[in-house]
């Protein structure tokens, strides 16, 4: 029979959450996970994985490199056992993995609450870490440096073996003839020569062993028998030496027991704390909010996490005004996986983990009970609906008001009649126990049963209808249908009997149940319907941000382009001065002759920037009643005169222009030709001066307006190259309207009030291309 974790999954969570651990301290903690039953150690966990997630999210996982379980090599220490080398070596890289957690916390900048204790318990021990470094090698063994003893010791050690070698590469050369093979050899630690045996006694020394075949013996020679026993004495006393190097040590590490017992304490806690923060960060999971006595099971955006999270479908599992949440739908269609995601994240939070959600809301529930799946008891010979049957009992005997039910398909497994009344009776009394209680059905009694109880909250899993395929969404506050005829025939099931599966099933419907089929179909597609709007209207809004922020750029741009623009000719201004200056300068050093003087002025000229106007050549031959555009004053005329040297009389509106035909372009023949009006012009508009003017002062805004604007048209098609708007001082309102209009005319090159003789600040002069 499966455990809880095994039903719901969560032994596959504690297996990812494994993979986090640095040690085998911080796994069993993983391994022994299960649910708080107070609120406040809950609370306190959450605290510290939700502040250990920041810590990860900025700074990377928590440096517990050379963490390892060595509560036996403390133990050995403490009874004032001696620590081998590599035993030493742990505790080294134990104080050097509290050194790096504390660097950790303190070089942040995050502020620490919940998990200072943790760290500031830690204690390093940094005199005992150096000097295990001073007298341990990296393979455990112990440096020449340990001790001045062990260092004359050993040099003893390696004269002698240096003055024992070459004695013996002598004696291979001199008793060559008696040897087996050229050279020297060992046994018993000892060097010795390989003599044959029928030459054993032309050297004398100390036999230590003989061939196999008896051709050979080994041969100590004398003279070098006491060199080797020399070297034996020294090897003792550097093996004494050492024992003593790792009792001393191992005596330091007795000293500090109590602080290595609760650095492994607070260091396995960290490493249990990390995982799951690690877990927390890498599936995108939130702290979950969990109220005793709670009256609401919020999952937002829930993901089932042993499920790819690149295509998990996220589902809202809401329970706020209801206790019982019936889920319907399609087979396949996601009913299962949706209350074992509930069913996992709800256990998840209640251990103290975070969960992969967007809000999590869930209550301190006592205990959570589950029926899932096609289970037989084969000890107890019990059918299907035998075994779920004896889980229901027990649960119903188990559950209280704190108590999370999740059953799949409520009922099922005997005649379907029956089994629907025990449905219906069953989350009755759930409901009277006030159970958390989510569960999937097909039965359309139960369905109905549920639309009419205030206690029960509907929901269906998504079924696309054209693609007919389930979308996996749970949609809450909707019955779904179950498309069992549907799915088969599209798994290939043979028309026929699909037709006649359909036809009994409508006979068998009553009218109340084909109604009630009809509104749920009608609604699938209408929410289907609205999804694809929701969809397209996130698609318009995503294309109007990529609008708003390319105009944003092209604005920014432009605002660079001008700026820069504005910049390059301050500098020609600039320059320009400097050049001016020049030439005056050199005009007041001597007195000039007047081919100097003209020569000047031209050079000054050349300071100016000229606009070069694109020259338009006439290509068509023009007649009178010729339909054309006068391309600086882009109007459209029609030719009525065609005159001498190239030039035609045009006529605009009614007012006729004298043109060269160069400045018009030809667009189409008229089919009636105008005749030929000589223009009249006021002569009340035009000074003696030569200057064309008009006098608004006095007038109202609206009609001082209307006349400048005609003012300016006249102006232009009479071909003036300026003209002076008399408009008076006053409050400035026909001034300021006056100046709106020129900026908003493109055929005013610029203007300026007047000057003392032209009105001063009573009148604009306005000039034109």
């Amino acid at each position: 029979m499966k455990t809880i974790y095994e039903t719901l999954e969560m032994n596959k969570i504690q297996e990812q959450l494994l993979h986090y651990c640095a040690s085998t301290l911080g796994k069993d903690k993983i391994q022994s996970l299960q649910m708080f039953d107070d609120e406040e150690e809950i609370q306190e966990a959450l605290d510290k994985v939700e502040e250990a997630m920041q810590f990860v999210e900025r700074l990377g996982r928590l440096p517990l490199g050379g963490l390892t379980d060595m509560t036996s090599s403390l133990k050995k220490a403490n009874r004032d056992g001696t620590l081998t080398g590599e035993e030493l070596l742990l505790v080294q890289a134990h104080l050097e993995c509290v050194m790096h957690v504390q660097n950790y916390f303190q070089n942040s900048e995050i502020t620490v609450r919940f998990l200072k204790d943790l760290y500031e318990g830690l204690v390093d021990q940094p005199h005992l870490r150096d000097e295990i470094t001073r007298c341990i090698a990296l393979d455990g063994t112990i440096n020449d440096q340990a001790s001045p003893q062990l260092l004359h010791i050993r040099r003893q050690i390696k004269n002698l073996q240096s003055q024992m070698r070459s004695r013996m590469e002598h004696l291979v050369k001199e008793s060559r003839d008696y040897l087996s093979i050229d050279q020297m050899t060992t046994r018993n630690n000892r060097l010795v020569l390989p003599v044959q045996s029928s030459h054993k006694n032309q050297i004398q020394g100390l036999i230590h062993a003989q061939s196999a075949t008896g051709q050979t013996v080994y041969i100590e020679p004398a003279e070098v028998v006491g060199m080797n026993n020399q070297i034996s004495l020294y090897e003792a006393q550097e093996k004494e030496e050492i024992r003593r190097i790792l009792y001393q040590l191992s005596q330091l590490v007795k000293n500090h027991y109590y602080h290595f017992h609760f650095n492994l304490e607070l260091l396995s806690e960290l490493d249990f704390i990390f995982a799951k923060a690690q877990f927390g960060v890498l599936y995108h999971c939130v702290r979950p909010v969990i109220q005793k006595d709670g009256n609401e099971l919020s999952l937002l955006e829930a993901r089932h996490p042993c499920i790819d999270q690149d295509k998990v479908v996220a589902n809202d599992i809401i329970l706020k005004n209801h206790r019982v949440l019936l889920i319907t739908g399609s087979n396949t269609g996601g009913k299962t996986v949706t209350l074992k995601t509930a069913g996992l994240l709800s256990f998840m939070a209640i251990c103290g983990l975070p969960v992969p959600a967007r809000e999590a809301t869930i209550p301190l529930f006592d205990q959570i009970y589950v029926d899932l799946g096609d289970e037989q008891s084969i000890e107890q010979s019990l059918s299907t609906f035998s075994s779920h049957m004896m889980k229901m009992i027990d649960i119903l005997h188990k559950a209280t008001s704190s108590s999370l039910v999740i059953l799949d398909e409520i009922g099922s497994g005997t005649d379907p009649q029956e089994g629907e009344s025990l449905a219906q009776a069953i989350l009755s009394r759930f409901i009277d126990i006030h159970s958390f209680v989510l569960t999937s059905t097909h039965y359309g009694r139960l369905k109905t049963f549920a639309s009419e109880h205030s206690e029960i909250l509907m929901a269906a899993v998504g079924f696309d209808l054209q693609a007919m395929k389930p979308t996996y969404h749970l949609q809450l506050e909707s019955i779904g249908q179950s498309y069992a005829i549907e799915i088969a025939e599209l798994l290939g099931l043979d028309h026929e009997i699909v037709q006649k599966a359909r036809e009994i099933k409508n006979e068998a419907m009553s009218e109340h149940e084909k109604l009630m089929e009809l509104l749920q179909s009608k609604e699938t597609l209408l929410e289907q319907k609205e999804q694809d709007l929701q969809k397209s209207m996130q698609e318009a809004m995503q294309l109007k941000k990529q609008y708003e922020h390319a105009l944003h750029q092209w604005e920014h741009q432009k605002d660079q382009m001008l700026q820069k623009a504005k910049d390059e000719a301050n500098d020609i201004v600039e320059k320009a001065k400097t050049d001016v200056q020049d030439i005056l300068d050199t005009m007041k050093q001597s007195t000039m002759k007047q081919h100097e003087i003209i020569q000047t002025k031209h050079d000054l000229d050349q300071l100016k920037y000229v606009q070069q106007d694109v020259v338009y050549k006439q290509q068509h031959a023009l007649h009178v009643g010729d339909h054309v555009r006068v391309l600086k004053m882009n109007r459209e005329g029609d030719i009525v005169e065609i005159l001498k040297n190239h030039m035609i009389m045009v006529s605009l509106s009614g007012l006729n222009v004298k043109l060269h035909e160069d400045e018009v372009l030809y667009l189409h023949p008229q089919t009636k030709v105008k005749k030929v009006e000589k223009a009249k012009v006021k002569k009340s508009t035009v000074s003696k001066t030569g200057t064309y003017e008009l006098n608004i002062i006095g007038k109202r805004y609206e009609e001082a307006m209307s006349l400048v604007d005609k003012f300016l048209d006249d102006a232009l098609v009479l071909g003036y190259p300026h003209v002076r708007i008399i408009h008076g001082m006053g409050t400035g309102t026909l001034r300021k309207g006056v100046r709106r209009l020129l900026d908003k005319n493109k055929h005013v090159v610029s203007y300026r009030d007047g000057g003392p003789n032209e009105g001063g600040l009573g009148a604009t002069l306005v000039y034109f291309e």
